[in-house]
């Protein structure tokens, strides 16, 4: 998995407890299949990073790979998954479980311009509803990608209810990134180049939807403490220095069983 991202061009970033159950919707059952274990080697280590939209969790999952020597995967996710969907990547690589807008239309953006309508209906029948179709296609494949990266171990991996998939699992940490909503709207305003007010407004709207992600497929909106082992409040630590506290952790990620 790892090796076949970086051969699309990533450059490579230097059973014990039972897992939390987790929701899989009843559309699901047409692709029931073993799932990898998510369990990594010994010796190595997950990382999963879960953010507040505009705190720079990304940016410190990035750093936090680089100068670990482990490999960085937050999109690529999406890129995959498409793959195998059959759409084509470019449409889809910059979307996320914050872009869906809702639920419903979690594969919106993947729509247009491509084939992927005409493919996946044609694939699996007009039977049952498309839309609701193309949703559990595109959950159950976006778990078992993040199941395939935690099973070869040795990954910082963003976002996608990772804290949730890979609950208790060995030797795999969950952090959280977070910031004081100030804090973020300056940030996006910066990097988007927005006002005040237009940042504050995209602010609620990502978190808003990142929320109903999680809700929707894991019950729960991944605010709880515990979900966690090391929560950084980065108006306090630079990116980099919060990566250094990661980095700090990773021999006791390796003591988690």
């Amino acid at each position: 998995m790892v090796q076949l991202f970086r051969a699309r061009g990533q450059q490579k970033q230097p059973q014990s407890e039972q897992p939390l159950a987790t929701r899989v919707l009843p559309e699901t059952s047409w692709v029931i299949e073993e799932m990898p274990s998510g369990i990594p080697p010994e010796d190595s280590v997950v990382v999963t990073i879960s953010r507040q939209f505009g705190s720079g969790g990304s940016e410190v999952g990035r750093i936090t790979a680089q100068k670990s020597g482990l490999n960085y995967i937050d999109r690529e996710i999406i890129d995959e998954v498409a793959r195998r969907l059959g759409v084509e990547a470019e449409q889809v690589a910059h979307q996320d479980e914050q872009t869906s807008g809702t639920v419903g239309h979690i594969l919106e953006a993947m729509q247009l311009g491509n084939p992927f309508v005409v493919n996946y209906s044609t694939l699996y029948g007009q039977g049952k509803e498309l839309s609701q179709t193309k949703e559990a296609a595109y959950f159950h494949l976006t778990q078992k990608v993040v199941l395939e990266l935690a099973t070869e171990g040795n990954v910082v991996i963003v976002g996608r209810g990772a804290q949730f998939l890979l609950h208790n699992m060995p030797r795999t940490m969950h952090i959280y990134i977070f910031a004081p909503l100030d804090f973020r709207i300056e940030n996006i305003m910066k990097s988007h180049k927005l006002d005040h007010a237009h940042a504050a407004d995209l602010i609620e709207q990502r978190d808003h939807e990142h929320d109903m992600y999680l809700r929707y497929y894991y019950g729960a909106d991944g605010h709880d403490p515990g979900l966690y082992h090391l929560l950084i409040n980065t108006s306090l630590y630079s990116f980099e220095l919060a990566a250094d506290l990661i980095r700090q952790a990773l021999p006791l990620a390796k003591k988690i069983g």
